[in-house]
């Protein structure tokens, strides 16, 4: 009787997976090309449907309540945090977003989903993936909805974030006191930034727009360049239909890839971390 059930779970799992893999195939179409994809499916996609960062040694995921480290052929789990917001109860955060790395430390987004009076950024130690202690929560004079993702400019000394949705601006904060540096408005709206990594000075934002692009943004103007779209365009009315795009990490592989962009399959039963090389 058991291996029967078995073997009906792994039919009908199986079918899923074939449905997800077509309808991801149908609105990939004629896009910018990507190398390789790392893809887990099941219960591990929960831990990887957030967030991505690297170290240079591994990747770091984000899922909405924990955080995973993995080897670099996605293979190996080498830290996980599952209670993430283990001291934190009285900011009623319950949701990480896009992640960034810098000095030793995951930067982690963070807000209570929904309700937005939480906008803040938690450091985890890289190593073992341990909240280190540090916690800043913005105010919601700056962040009035939420606090979707960050980014390290480690080089500069900074931290930017933005609120969700539609961005019309940038804000830029010191990367050790989180005090409000600048504002960055740019050229034109960006809808859904997921998350986004900084590279030779400029920043790489992912979004979950129309066709989940990716956008080159100059911090010192707003100017913005699409740099590539991760599918096709997908109807409007359809919400997310065919997964949706998620954070992107940017380190230099051996097969010349260098972007590295996480999104959630058609019937978000799987995760696909996508290797892109320089345009």
């Amino acid at each position: 009787m058991f291996s029967l059930i078995k073997r009906a779970f792994s039919l009908i799992f199986a079918l899923l997976m074939f449905v997800s893999n077509s309808v991801n195939s149908f609105f990939n179409g004629d896009i910018y090309p990507y190398e390789s994809n790392t893809k887990v499916i099941g219960l591990e996609t929960l831990g990887r449907s957030q967030g991505v960062t690297t170290d240079g040694k591994s990747w770091i995921f984000s899922g909405k309540n924990f955080l995973t480290k993995v080897s670099l052929d996605g293979e190996t789990v080498l830290a996980v945090n599952l209670k993430p917001f283990k001291g934190l109860e009285e900011y009623g955060v319950d949701h990480i977003g896009g992640i960034s790395y810098y000095n030793g430390y995951v930067y982690a987004s963070m807000e209570d989903s929904k309700v937005w009076n939480s906008p803040s950024v938690a450091l985890f130690d890289a190593k073992t993936l341990k909240f280190s202690g540090v916690y800043h929560l913005f105010g919601k004079d700056i962040l009035n909805r939420g606090c979707p993702w960050v980014c390290c400019d480690g080089e500069n000394g900074f931290l930017y974030a933005a609120n969700s949705r539609n961005t019309t601006e940038m804000f830029c904060f010191d990367i050790d006191t989180f005090e409000l540096v600048k504002t960055v408005p740019l050229a034109f709206e960006l809808k859904s930034i997921q998350g986004a990594e900084m590279y030779d000075g400029y920043m790489y934002a992912a979004t979950n727009d129309a066709t989940r692009a990716v956008y080159k943004v100059d911090l010192n103007s707003g100017k913005i360049e699409k740099y590539f779209d991760r599918i096709m365009y997908r109807p409007k009315f359809i919400d997310n239909f065919g997964g949706e795009g998620e954070d992107i990490t940017v380190l230099g592989m051996d097969d010349g890839t260098l972007f590295h962009a996480l999104d959630i399959g058609a019937l978000f039963i799987d995760s696909n971390l996508r290797h892109y090389k320089e345009k």
